[in-house]
């Protein structure tokens, strides 16, 4: 054999035989790319020399022994039938299912076996044609089904047999017969089958896409039932004319066949069988004579390259032959034949004799599989080995590991709950009288004053922008989450002019436009209406930030100010629901979302010992009680999604509790367990579900000023005032927590989370670290050096320099519409709160870091999880948690 021959012969066997180690890797790179062997008579070669190679390949892959072989298809001209009832694929199926190899079992083609039934179904015969003809299909399937399955076979015999029927009793016995076995055996096993099909070849179609491209459809999830789409598959196939039927059909056969060979040949560690089969299926179609068998050839060859297109998973060799001229030499095609993800026909010029004819071919080098047993002794083993090791380790489970910390015999394995009982660290600050005051805010204030004065003194003409800042510094004074913001946008301000200050041709100096939105931003939407009159008037302004807490009336702001096109940089708000109806792309927010926020939760009570008593012995929990406002925006969506959270991971439904503060007619999503407007109220219901479960934990998701009135008359006011509270709650919590508002006692368990790490954490970035030390030289002996809401604060004013900085490096002109642009663009920064990484169109930051604290009467609190990512650097992200790192972060990806 000429040395181009040889090589293509080595690559064929490559192809037929992979190495056992590479047959994973390579199969899920793509399917193998059909090869047309074509002669070429100007060379003098034989003018069947494409005919003689398929011929000398088929004796290649026919070997002496039945074991060492290869299931193959050999389709002489004579097979290539125009008919419209019968398509060449037929022919390989039948030719690869005849074949019988030692010890590898039989090639079961499920989907195969399907699309037949549906071919072979005669609307017409039967005596039930006034049913439904999809219901009629359907028990034509489940029949053919029945009578292949040996197990279906059995289950169809002991109902009586082929479609049993109803009313075919005449007494007891048969009236009980018809009311047990039949449901059982036959019914249920037909629903439950054509339920398999609905999901499988419906709602899963990118795991299995034949039957959506044999209909010619995308491969996408789709409702609906699976024989309606049957039915009108074969209307349209039966008013397609000759030429297209053929099509239709020969393109299905192929998509069933190789979705049955993807299947059928992928290894598989329980399966004997599997294991096995060490070839791939080789299909060789020789050259035809005649145009009419040419055209069916034509149409074949076709159908399998589009379904290799969309099934690619290298189950299949084909060969074909061909009259003509070819375009590559055999060495060339050897060369390229590898798997591809879009297959293309590669094709092979025979310009060299092949081996003579009757000179005999080695067979298939492929090595004998010694197993120890018979594919149905060796899968018995495995089964009963496997049946031996669960109920060995449910043995363990049920009789080795008992509940924790129940006797004295088991003290040595108490569980101490996460972040300890004491603090560990330095004494937390005294809280004053009254924090955050009207004064402290006017002090935030005319620090932003002065700022502005200094801009207007200092930056050079035309370098100027005004950013407005929205938010309610005014509300609360006891609580006042605003005021940390407030001094974070004065911190940032003057960060970022100082940036600008050392950046003489392109750098933008921010002035900040303090504006109060009320109590609660009551009156924010005609603050956020102010400042849409303001933008129209000066061009300077570029943008709007701040929105501290997600209520109704701040998303009202929101949505006056996307209309007018104005871009807003949300500080501390998580809800999701703060994008707005239209324009959401001008929104962006710094601080993490409620759905990323509670999926961390969740998994921290699912996976944490929390749940704390007297022998200081602590345990997961095994029930929640949410508490939530279902008139406020925050709470209700913070408690509804905890709790599906919860559920869905616990398999546990949590008992809500609608604590309704302002608005009692507002009617929640979800019914809740439990509703009252009285706080007490509130207290009785959680201490009555803390009596029916030890392990059972509070999901405080209402406001901060409810939550020390719940302790009181918790505490006061209920039958429980000598039992363990656990109670984990939101960022809501850790103004006032940090404020000192919640002194519980031993018997107070709190956990809440922050968007910003404590001082002196080592897990602080220099950035934050920097901030912090700023923060605490510029305000002494502040309360919330350890909050978020600062660091968030400095964050959302920097980042619209750093937009407006981009834009004027570009030497252009800063306007509000470019620097929205480059918001929506994508920025990638490190902040003080964590890393800020944006895809392009998303408004939210990529896995912006969760913290949950444990919070102590007197000391610092202690960070007992940490998910997120806090600075650019790839593969530094916090991705699992936990004493020893055992759990697994909750990621946006």
């Amino acid at each position: 054999m000429p040395e181009e021959g040889t090589r293509f012969v080595e690559a064929f066997k490559a192809a037929v035989r992979p190495e056992p180690r590479r047959v994973h890797r390579t199969e899920r790179q793509g399917a193998l790319p059909a090869v047309v062997l074509c002669d070429d008579g100007d060379a003098g070669g034989d003018p069947d020399a494409a005919a003689v190679a398929i011929r000398e390949l088929a004796a290649y892959v026919c070997p002496d022994a039945a074991h060492r072989g290869a299931r193959h298809a050999l389709i002489e001209p004579g097979r290539f039938v125009a008919g419209a009832d019968r398509t060449v694929c037929d022919e390989v199926i039948d030719q690869l299912e005849s074949a019988e190899l030692n010890g590898v079992g039989r090639l079961r083609l499920p989907e195969v076996a399907l699309l037949r039934s549906l071919l072979g179904w005669n609307p017409d015969a039967g005596p039930d044609e006034a049913r439904e003809p999809t219901v009629r299909l359907r028990d034509y399937a489940y029949e053919r089904l029945c009578d292949r399955h040996k197990g279906l076979m059995a289950l169809r015999w002991l109902a009586g047999g082929q479609q049993p029927d109803l009313g075919a009793g005449r007494g007891l016995r048969d009236f009980l017969f018809i009311l047990l076995p039949v449901p059982l055996f036959y019914f249920l096993p037909r629903w439950l089958w054509t339920l398999r099909r609905d999901r499988r070849l419906l709602r899963q179609a990118k795991r299995f896409p034949w039957w959506a491209f044999a209909r010619g459809r995308e491969a996408h999830p789709e409702a609906g039932r699976f024989f309606d789409t049957a039915i009108a598959w074969r209307r349209r196939l039966r008013d397609a004319e000759g030429h297209e039927r053929a099509e239709l059909m020969e393109r299905a056969m192929w998509a069933a066949l190789l979705s049955d060979l993807r299947h059928a040949n992928r290894p598989g560690r329980l399966r004997p069988y599997r294991r096995r089969r060490r070839t791939r299926c080789v299909v060789l179609l020789s050259p035809p004579a005649g145009n009419g068998q040419r055209e069916v050839f034509d149409r074949c060859l076709k159908a399998y390259e589009d379904a290799c297109a969309v099934i690619p998973y290298a189950s299949v060799v084909l060969v074909a032959g061909m009259r003509g001229e070819g375009t590559r030499s055999l060495a060339d095609v050897a060369a390229r034949w590898r798997p591809q993800r879009t297959p293309e026909r590669q094709t092979a010029r025979l310009s060299e004799r092949l081996p003579e004819h009757g000179v005999r071919v080695p067979p298939l080098p492929v090595p004998y599989f010694r197993p120890v047993a018979r594919a149905g002794g060796e899968l018995a083993i495995e089964i009963t080995a496997l049946a031996a090791a669960l109920s060995v380790t449910a043995w363990l489970v049920l009789t080795g590991a008992p509940s924790r910390g129940h006797g004295p015999s088991r003290a040595h394995s108490l569980t101490p709950c996460l972040g300890g009982d004491r603090s560990s660290g330095a004494p937390a600050p005294p809280v004053p009288a009254s924090p955050a005051s009207p004064e402290e805010y006017a002090q935030a204030r005319r620090m932003i004053t002065e700022e502005n004065r200094r801009v207007d003194e200092q930056a050079p003409a035309g370098h100027v922008r005004t950013v407005v800042y929205l938010g309610a510094s005014r509300g609360n004074t006891r609580f006042g989450s605003g005021l940390p913001e407030l001094r974070g946008i004065a911190l940032g301000q003057r960060e970022a002019n100082r940036t600008a200050q050392s950046d003489l041709k392109h750098g933008v100096w921010l002035k900040v436009d303090a504006r109060d939105a009320g109590v609660r931003f009551e009156h924010a939407a005609d603050v956020a209406r102010q400042i849409v009159r303001k933008a129209a008037e000066d061009r300077d302004v570029i943008g709007v930030v701040g929105f501290s807490e997600s209520r109704t009336e701040s998303r009202k702001a929101i949505t006056e100010l996307t209309a007018a096109r104005i871009p807003v940089i949300i500080s501390t708000s998580t809800a999701n629901a703060m994008l707005p109806g239209r324009n959401s792309g001008f929104v962006h927010r710094i601080s993490p979302v409620n759905s990323r926020e509670t999926a961390v939760e969740a998994a921290f009570v699912k996976y944490g010992a929390i749940i704390g008593n007297d022998s200081r012995d602590c345990h997961t929990a095994r029930a929640a009680i949410v508490v939530r406002d279902p008139s406020d925006l925050y709470s209700n969506e913070l408690g509804e999604q905890f709790g599906a959270q919860f559920e869905k991971l616990t398999r546990a439904r949590p008992y809500n509790v609608a604590y309704y503060q302002t608005n009692a007619s507002a009617v929640p999503a979800q019914t809740p367990d439990f509703s009252t407007g009285d706080i007490s109220q509130v207290a009785t219901a959680v201490c009555s579900q803390l009596h029916k479960g030890d392990r059972t934990l509070l999901y405080w998701a209402a406001r901060a000023e409810d939550f020390r009135t719940f302790l009181k008359e918790f505490n006061q006011g209920t039958a429980c005032s000598s039992r363990h509270l656990t109670v984990l709650g939101g960022n809501e919590l850790t103004n006032a927590a940090l404020a000192g508002e919640f002194p519980g006692g031993d018997r107070l368990r709190l956990y809440h989370t922050a968007h910003a790490l404590p001082v002196g954490d080592e897990r602080r970035t220099q950035t934050a670290t920097e901030f912090s030390e700023e923060y605490a030289s510029t305000w002494k002996n502040d309360l919330w050096s350890n909050d978020g809401h600062a660091a968030q604060g400095r964050d959302s004013i920097n980042l619209m320099a750093k937009a407006a900085s981009t834009v004027a490096t570009g030497d252009q002109t800063v306007t509000s519409e470019l620097v929205q642009n480059t918001l929506h663009n994508g920025i990638n920064r490190v902040g003080a709160s964590g890393a800020l990484r944006y895809l392009p169109g998303d408004a939210d930051p990529q896995d912006k870091p969760v913290i949950i604290l444990r919070h102590f009467d007197r000391g610092n609190p202690v960070p007992v999880l940490v998910c997120g990512a806090f600075d650019l650097t790839p593969g530094n992200d916090y991705t699992r948690w936990g004493p020893d790192r055992q759990y697994e972060c909750p990621t946006d990806q």
